[in-house]
């Protein structure tokens, strides 16, 4: 085996799984050797019951290994263990859907990952070590930060970790960890930085907002960003104004991004959507120079403001998604919506159309309002998901199986789905919005 080229044995260790790996490594010196490269995944997952930052300052410190992995994803969600009465129903569900009882081998297996992770200590206590690591990480190029999947690998939690209210909300604590992972960013050039729960309150305290500030250089080499914000349930317009300030001076500094997606998740009410304006966000009229990929999500703005943000990227942006799942259950439709204070929907796509010259796909989703519930010309619809997040087609009649309306009153008399809002947009022609009830025709629900 020793005579075959480099090139083959190459080959042959792509098919192999880690332990393979480690056993062909044995067969000779020049196996061993070719066999670094495929010892480690490109992709490092960390997750609290393992010490995985001790492991990856060991990959780091290794002249061979360090160059290795590109990809770092923090697991760092939570199980809320008091929501008991939530959970017994929802295993129940499960339960009689699967035919058989998952629970009980599920949160054995739970309980023992916890206490392994309590011999561990959270992330936050060993900053110098993420620190040292990170310095010697120089191929590292995306860095995923989740509070909201599920990490114990245990498929029973996968459904768990789908409704928001099962899910720990430990605001101190992952404070504290992302600070220790922003203290080691400004050592690494990343590509993609994406967090799906950020307590929107660190962009006002001063110590945090100069943590993310220090990270100037490593966001202006990303080009791709996404952030989810989590709205703390009280915030004075005070705290609310440097909050924003803040993070807007964390967006103009990542100016080299070419996809972007900014969402607000309001954890307290689910639905209520934060008043968003884009020019205190961005500092006036602020442009991506680069951008093609924009993707807003539980926000409440004026049609002026938000025309405005996007025609100035209008050269350039090729891919736009309004709305989108927000924190809406499984069985429910999307509730991540747009909602515009000021202005309509028909005028904002009437001012958008065929002038958004680069775009090439339109997408929106959610609970799509404007005016309030006093404005004779309310607009209200609910505009079903047709696409992922990479514009793949979703089949409803698979994926969504069992999706209803919340009880109570509907928000509208009918779903809808974007398509034809997407050729208005590019294409022109007709405004495609007028749908028959009954004998009337409305372009929305009043």
């Amino acid at each position: 085996m020793d005579l075959l080229p480099v090139e083959l044995v190459r080959i042959v260790y792509q098919y192999c799984d880690p332990p393979t790996v480690r056993a062909l490594r044995l067969v000779s010196a020049k196996y061993a050797d070719i066999g670094y490269d495929y010892l480690l995944p490109d992709h490092f997952t960390a997750v609290e019951w393992k010490d995985d930052v001790q492991r990856l300052h060991s990959i780091a410190r290794h002249d061979r290994l360090c160059g290795r992995p590109r990809a770092l994803v923090f697991h760092l969600a939570k199980v809320d263990v008091e929501r008991h009465r939530e959970a017994i129903l929802l295993h129940q569900w499960l339960k009689d859907r699967e035919g058989h009882d998952l629970v009980p081998e599920a949160w054995s297996n739970y309980h023992k990952l916890e206490e392994r992770a309590t011999l561990v200590g959270p992330l936050h206590t060993r900053q110098s070590m993420l620190e040292a690591a990170f310095k010697r990480l120089p191929n590292l190029e995306v860095l995923d930060i989740n509070f909201t999947k599920n990490p114990y690998g245990i498929e029973f939690f996968d459904e768990i970790f789908r409704h928001y209210y099962c899910r720990k909300q430990d605001r101190i604590r992952a404070s504290k960890d992302l600070n220790s992972i922003l203290s080691a960013l400004p050592h690494v050039h990343l590509e993609s930085f994406s967090i799906d729960q950020v307590p929107l309150e660190l962009f006002r305290q001063a110590d945090t907002r100069q943590r993310w500030f220090d990270c100037a250089q490593t966001f202006a080499s990303l080009s791709r960003l996404d952030l989810v914000l989590d709205v703390p349930r009280q915030m004075g317009p005070a705290s609310r104004s440097r909050a924003i300030n803040g993070l807007g001076r964390v967006l103009q500094s990542a100016s080299n991004i070419t996809h972007l997606r900014l969402a607000f998740h309001t954890y307290h009410s689910p639905a209520e959507k934060f008043e968003l304006s884009f020019r205190a966000l961005f500092a006036g009229d602020f442009t991506y120079k680069k951008l093609t990929d924009l993707k807003l999500e539980g926000i409440s703005c004026s049609e002026e403001d938000l025309k405005s943000f996007l025609l100035r990227h209008s050269p350039t942006l090729e891919r736009l998604r309004l709305g989108g799942r927000g924190l809406a259950k499984p069985f429910e439709l999307s509730i991540g919506g747009i909602h515009l204070h000021n202005g309509r929907w028909r005028s904002l796509f009437a001012g958008l159309k065929e002038n958004l010259v680069a775009l090439q796909r339109f997408h929106l989703e959610g609970d799509i309002e404007s005016g309030d519930a006093y404005t004779r010309t309310r607009e209200v619809w609910d505009f079903l998901p047709m696409v992922s997040d990479d514009w793949n087609t979703i089949h409803h009649e698979d994926d969504f199986v069992g999706w209803h309306k919340k009880p109570g009153p509907p928000r509208c008399k009918e779903t809808f789905d974007s398509l034809g809002l997407e050729k208005f947009l590019i294409s022109g022609g007709p405004w495609p919005m007028f749908i028959k009830h009954g004998n009337t025709q409305t372009d929305g629900c009043k």
